[in-house]
């Protein structure tokens, strides 16, 4: 049983989803701003396709999935998830999404700051990726932050891998090793403290 502690700051905490999140989740994956910022998929899909698609990514590389609830009014914020592990090589994959009426305030980085913490304390991988999309203007500029301040690296730049509304963009790779986990652990605690927003 993992300890609330380890999933939570003084401003926010990540829930596993559950059942009666779908209909949240469902609203989310539809809008044109997640299908644009935070997914390969283009089309909509209704309430019962959406529930089949979500087992079908848990089946496939769908890891751990979370929801980020606002301590304050349990109000849901956003939504990160982790996929793609590797037990071999020792590497996972993350994605956060943040309700574009809540964006902008910090909730994004404190929640990475979480589960990156979350993944190393439990399990054995040596390295946690992102990916951000050339014109995700603000997840490039956190992360570019997190890279000169927080021990994150911005790994390479996959040329016109992201085509979208007619037109080819750049895929960023960042990742943080675990040998910057004593880094993390110290705005973690920062953001227990003060709930201080990573700008």
């Amino acid at each position: 049983m993992v300890a609330t502690e380890d999933l939570e700051t003084s401003r926010i905490t990540l829930k596993p989803i559950e059942d009666s999140d779908y209909p949240t989740l469902h609203r989310w994956r539809n809008e044109s701003r997640f299908l644009a910022l935070f997914s390969a998929k283009r089309e909509v899909v209704s309430p019962e396709n959406f529930t089949k698609e979500l087992a079908r990514e848990f089946e496939r590389n769908r890891h751990l999935q979370f929801i980020v609830l606002r301590k304050k009014d349990v109000v849901a914020l956003g939504t990160i998830f982790s996929f793609n592990f590797n037990h071999i090589d020792g590497y996972i994959f993350v994605n956060v999404y943040i309700d574009e009426n809540y964006e902008n305030r910090g909730y994004g980085a404190e929640a990475i700051v979480v589960i990156v913490r979350y993944l190393f304390k439990f399990l054995p991988i040596h390295k946690i990726c992102f990916e951000v999309f050339e014109y995700n203007c603000l997840s490039l500029s956190t992360m570019r932050n997190a890279v000169s301040s927080y021990g994150f690296c911005e790994e390479g730049c996959f040329k016109e891998h992201r085509f979208f509304d007619g037109k080819y963009y750049d895929v960023f790779r960042f990742a943080i090793l675990r040998d910057s986990l004593d880094k993390i652990e110290s705005l973690l605690q920062k953001f227990k403290s003060r709930g201080q927003p990573l700008t």
